[in-house]
């Protein structure tokens, strides 16, 4: 995918983000949460805010580079923690909003740019973290992932953390969909290894009790899978509220268990890794 169709294709996930946030708005009393998304989104979200705050315990100060910063959220999480923050994405569109977000919440501490990782134009050896969420896994072409990678690496300072998520099994078999390079594992640490880093961390993040997958099949099932959100006509307002208490209990019931499988050889089977690389050089 050509750098002005990356754009053009994140414009329009920019936008349809807008519009579901503004639908969840205004029908907040008619909608039951799908918890099946809501829960897988809280847990990876919670084991890499336990890499930042318990492994690489930024500072106060620390510079940190959020790259594919999206609508904001991560860049309004290390602003809030008082870090000076570089916010880029190739949607100008997601920059709009990761503005709007962080504006909206008081914070001054952040750079906004319109940049493509793979033709990054920051100083080099500058960054105490750079945080990539998603981001890697959507470059299509082979030599702009190459590139993206050494891009990082270079405005990362000596001995700061380079934090990733991205689909990263043990085993490839079809490498690509539409908007989406599935790419080993092993394939990425040898390529942050010839850029000088070492893998310091990681965990899996996207396994699920059986209960996810057969129990509430049907349940999940009944949510629309675009907006992650349903909206059945003019549902009597306790059906929502019931729904919406399920959600909270399963999640109550899932979390102690689940949380602990990417830590057992169970981890292996995960499509979705965290991985945390610390410059060496």
């Amino acid at each position: 995918m050509k750098t002005e169709e990356s754009e053009e294709y994140w414009n329009s996930v920019a936008l349809e983000a807008r519009n579901k946030e503004a639908l969840r708005v205004k029908k907040w009393k008619r909608v039951a949460r799908n918890w099946l998304a809501e829960y897988a989104d809280k847990r990876a979200n919670d084991f890499l805010f336990d890499v930042v705050e318990n492994i690489i315990a930024l500072n106060g100060s620390a510079r940190v580079l959020d790259v594919g910063c999206g609508p904001g959220k991560w860049t309004r999480y290390f602003a809030g923690r008082g870090s000076r923050v570089t916010a880029i994405d190739v949607s100008s569109e997601m920059i709009v909003l990761a503005k709007e977000s962080v504006f909206k919440e008081g914070l001054t501490n952040v750079d906004f740019h319109v940049m493509d990782i793979s033709e990054l134009s920051l100083p080099k050896n500058t960054y105490d973290l750079v945080n990539c969420v998603t981001v890697l896994q959507h470059i299509l072409d082979d030599e702009k992932w190459k590139k993206a990678v050494k891009n990082m690496t270079s405005v990362t300072k000596k001995r700061g953390k380079i934090l990733l998520f991205e689909t990263a099994p043990d085993f490839v078999i079809k490498k690509r969909t539409p908007h989406m390079r599935l790419t080993s594992m092993k394939q990425y640490i040898k390529e942050f290894e010839n850029a000088k880093t070492r893998l310091i961390y990681w965990r899996a993040a996207d396994l699920s009790l059986p209960i996810t997958f057969f129990g509430l099949k049907n349940y999940a099932a009944s949510f629309n899978k675009r907006i992650y959100y349903f909206l059945a006509g003019k549902p009597p307002q306790f059906s929502v509220d019931f729904l919406s208490f399920l959600s909270r209990i399963a999640t109550v019931l899932a979390e102690p268990i689940d949380y602990r499988f990417g830590q057992t050889p169970l981890g292996l089977l995960s499509f979705g890794r965290i991985m945390l690389f610390e410059k060496i050089a």
